[in-house]
């Protein structure tokens, strides 16, 4: 793809803050004369380097560029060419006769007289140039690849530096790691930035993927590309190109060697010795080793070359290839019997029994019974422990070495399912258990594999997970711990997904825990697991469920089903959110680092809704841009997304957006059968209603989700907040009494479990209405003003500026002039610093009703937008501005949206000449 000039930089993922450094270089008065970007081959740098050189043209810059490589080396002044090859020679006219001649002679532009130029005058001529070339237009010397440069080139670019005092000429280079050539060392001792460009970011490597491939892979798989790459871009494209030709790599396979980088390593790898490349080898089947293990595969003389040669890596008794893709390169180019001997003298090496377990599982082709046990048992143990990854690889193999007629084969096709599951492989699951339903035992077998597809790839609506848990449950005659199981699994559908008969839900969680007769089973942590769900939902603390369930097991547990979540949750509902991101950000850490990905992806969504909550828009959208951005949103088959687009839209106060996405989600949970995501995606609706001023709408809404909550047992007033928004919506009809009962209950639910978030908002509602009555009432007015204190306490900021709106309209309307004033001036203040741009705008609407102080015009705009607008009009991107003011490309599209309404333009080029006009 082909830059576009007048954006540099705008294609660059992941590199924000070398850019800005890069362009604060390039800003008129700076101290640095020059700036040098340092980073290995791939890296980067070269293409920052020539964002650098776009730069600066773009502000107008007189700009000599050169690009040195290994083949230009040998050439005398190829440099010096490059630099001076836009240069005409009609500018070099004022040099002194000697030295123009002697320079056009480098250049190649003059015939070389009889006696050779002096290398002297070369440099003096090129000295003088770069002064005649600045005297006019400030001047910046770029040069890629300055250690490539060629020896004559280098000593006129050395020898010209330290003599351009007072001229207006500075240098950007590039270089790969190494000696400092002469012309840095002499601009070191003049002012020199010097720059690292490191790897890519996991989050870089997965925009890098999606912008230029239209790639969207899963998180474990992006970590394992970062990993092999070490975040090279380069090399991450390649294999991104490769993947995309070859098919999406699955769990146990290697990350594949692109062509492109196999002819760049592959072909040092096969001049290698033999013994060199067995090393490689080695650590390419078993990751890092020690050095006593090494030396059972090769001897010393072997391994002190591969050292010395840079291939590997010492980090006291362990070996590392200096490089993942040179031991992957050393894999491609061995051959499977060499493979199976080298995992066979390998498992006699290492002390990990997993480890040892899986090289004899390489090493082996045909069933093993005895065997297929001790790979089987490996499994169990890498499971325990967190290991997915190894845990599927290794139940692959139990699996595969299992004689078909050995009774123990069902087990493992189970386990190795369950550990799919874990690993996000649902659709695998799917594709592993359906053929084998049939020929599966009946009774707990058969049970377990229906459990296993409730959750796998087929599943399409609850319906489907429904018709599983009947099925299973008819096979559970006779075996207490299956039908535990069951149980506990209907009744975290129940609460979660239809959010029906809570107390039901609760009963049956209590029942499945006295039907798993032995502690520690995977039986009881399901029950416990479904009873934090149905005892969260009435309102009631989990922290013996809790307990129990971390007692049950010594056992590292699948983060995804463990009560901590829901705990996390709960907490996020009561509004004490310090103690929410405390309990909730060290699992989704955990869930990465374990390579469960759905455990992350459900964690995310639940570290996203706290956001939400606590109004942080910016945190909240670039979670979802993630989300959105990789495949991991399959792992989730509910409109979970949609809804939280509906509720940030909402919560920015963008109405028509926020409608959208709250139809779109609302459609698909119908569809899906998922009441949870129907009653937020309601309340996203409700809220976009009030914003359009559409009270009745809003009621129709937020009443729906009110009414089923109560009718269904949910007591946890957090869980869906609707009440705020429909008192608000309710007084707005002139329906009191209703928003009074509204009021009544909150405040008993509040009460009774001393919730921080329900004592804070029945205080909001109770005085919205008073505050609707015709009479103003000074007490609802200092209530209300509290419980947007108490918010701002708790950290709930949209909150917050929303009961200072609704306080300065009720001082409005009752021709509170000056208090109104306030009330909405730090309502606005609020909501901008929250990037909640629609609110913020209603504030400024209601200001603008304020008499004695004249408000803004309607139209204007808001300081932030007019920092956008100043921007876009200047050409830059929309990523370019969301860069410069730190916040997200969503911001920028939503202020230039609001911008263009108010101006009365519909692109750029119109943007700027209302601009124009307006100055």
């Amino acid at each position: 793809m082909e830059r576009d000039r007048r954006e540099p930089g705008a294609l660059i993922v992941g590199r924000e803050r070398e850019l800005a450094a890069l362009y604060g270089f390039l800003e008129p008065g700076r101290s640095q004369r020059a700036f040098v970007l340092e980073g290995g081959p791939g890296i980067g740098k070269t293409t920052l380097w020539e964002a650098g050189v776009d730069a600066a043209r773009a502000r107008r810059l007189r700009v000599l560029s050169a690009r040195s490589s290994g083949a230009e080396a040998q050439r005398s002044f190829a440099a010096l060419i490059d630099l001076l090859d836009g240069v005409a020679t009609e500018e070099l006219a004022g040099l002194p006769a000697p030295q123009l001649l002697a320079l056009q002679v480098a250049l190649l532009r003059a015939e070389p007289a009889e006696v050779p130029a002096e290398p002297h005058a070369i440099a003096v001529g090129f000295l003088n140039a770069l002064r005649a070339l600045a005297a006019d237009t400030p001047l910046l010397v770029c040069v890629d690849d300055v250690q490539w440069l060629d020896p004559p080139s280098a000593e006129a670019l050395a020898f010209a530096a330290p003599r351009l005092e007072g001229a207006e000429v500075g240098f950007l280079l590039a270089r790969r790691p190494g000696t400092r050539s002469a012309l840095e060392r002499t601009l070191e001792r003049q002012g020199l930035e010097r720059l690292e460009v490191g790897p890519l970011s996991l989050g870089a490597t997965s925009r890098l993927l999606s912008e230029r491939l239209g790639l969207s892979l899963r998180r474990q798989l992006l970590r394992r590309i970062v990993d092999t790459t070490l975040g090279n871009p380069l090399f991450a494209l390649e294999i991104g190109r490769t993947l995309s030709e070859r098919g999406l790599s699955g769990m146990g396979e290697e990350i594949p060697v692109p062509d492109a980088v196999e002819e760049l390593l592959g072909t040092r790898v096969a001049r290698l010795a033999r013994p060199v490349r067995r090393l490689l080898l080695a650590l390419a089947l078993s990751g890092d080793l020690r050095v006593s293990q090494l030396a059972a595969v090769a001897d010393r003389a072997a391994f002190d070359d591969a050292v010395d040669a840079g291939l590997l890596l010492v980090d006291g008794d362990r070996v590392r290839a200096s490089h993942p893709l040179l031991a992957a390169a050393a894999r491609n180019r061995s051959r499977a019997g060499e493979r199976r001997e080298l995992h066979l003298a390998l498992a006699a090496t290492v002390a990990d029994e997993q480890l040892r377990a899986l090289h004899l599982a390489l090493a082996t082709e045909l069933p093993d019974a005895e065997l297929a046990a001790t790979v089987a048992a490996a499994a169990g143990a890498a499971s325990v422990r967190a290991a997915v990854r190894q845990a599927v690889q290794l139940a692959e193999h139990a699996l595969r070495l299992t004689p078909p007629e050995l009774p123990e084969r069902s087990d493992r096709l189970l386990a190795l399912a369950s550990y799919l599951l874990v690993a996000g492989e649902r659709q695998r699951v799917t594709d592993l258990l359906g053929p084998e339903l049939d020929v599966l035992p009946a009774g707990v077998a058969r049970g377990r594999a229906y459990l296993l597809l409730a959750e796998g790839g087929a599943i399409r609506s609850n319906k489907d997970i429904r018709r599983y848990f009947e099925r299973a449950l008819a096979e559970s005659e006779g075996d207490p711990e299956l039908r535990a199981s069951v149980l506990a699994e209907i009744s975290e559908n129940d609460a979660v997904v239809r959010v029906k008969r809570i107390h039901e839900a609760e009963a049956g969680a209590l029942e499945a825990l006295s039907a798993s007769h032995l502690s520690g089973t995977a039986a009881e942590r399901l029950a416990l697991f479904a009873l934090g769900w149905a005892r969260s939902l009435r309102g009631r603390p989990i922290d013996d469920a809790c307990d129990r369930f971390d007692a049950a097991s010594s056992a590292t547990t699948y983060i995804a089903g463990s009560p901590e979540r829901v705990a996390g949750q709960r907490l996020v509902w009561r509004g004490e959110l310090k103690q929410a991101r405390a309990v909730l950000t060290p699992l989704l850490s955990a869930a990465d680092e374990r390579g469960e990905p759905s455990s992350y992806a459900l964690l995310r969504l639940h570290v996203c809704e706290l956001e939400l909550r606590a109004g942080n828009c910016e945190a909240a959208s670039r979670l979802l841009d993630e989300w959105v951005e990789s495949s991991d949103r399959e792992l989730l088959n509910w409109p979970m997304y949609e809804r939280c687009r509906a509720l940030l839209c909402a919560g920015r106060g963008l109405a028509a957006e926020a409608e959208r996405w709250a139809t779109e989600a609302i459609s698909r949970a119908e569809a899906t059968g998922v009441r949870w995501d129907l009653l937020e995606a309601l309340r996203a609706r409700g809220i976009a209603a009030l914003l359009a001023h559409q009270p009745a709408q809003a009621v129709e809404s937020l009443r729906t989700v009110w009414e089923h909550t109560e009718r269904e047992g949910v007591d946890e007033p957090g869980v869906f907040p609707v009440a705020p928004d429909l008192v608000e919506a309710l007084v707005g009809l002139g329906e009191r009494d209703e928003a009074l009962a509204v009021t009544r209950r909150l405040g008993e639910l509040a009460a009774a479990q001393q919730h921080p978030w329900g004592l804070a908002t029945a205080k909001r509602c109770g005085a919205l209405v008073q505050l609707a009555s015709e009479r103003y009432d000074d007490d609802a007015a200092t209530a209300l003003a509290q419980a947007a204190a108490d918010y701002g306490a708790l950290g709930l900021r949209l909150d917050a500026a929303r009961s200072l709106l609704s306080l300065g309209r009720a001082q409005r309307r009752s021709k509170k002039w000056a208090a109104a004033r306030r009330s909405l001036e730090q309502s606005a203040a609020a909501f901008d610093q929250i990037g909640s741009f629609g609110w913020a705008e209603q504030a400024r609407s209601e200001l603008a009703r304020v008499g004695a102080r004249r408000a803004p015009p309607a139209g204007a705009l808001t300081p932030a937008e007019s920092r956008v607008v100043e921007q876009a009009a200047a050409g830059l991107s929309n990523k370019q501005i969301a860069q410069s003011l730190y916040v997200s490309v969503h911001t920028i599209e939503v202020h230039l949206s609001h911008a263009y309404a108010k101006l009365g333009v519909r692109s750029r080029a119109q943007l700027a000449g209302r601009l124009s006009g307006l100055r």
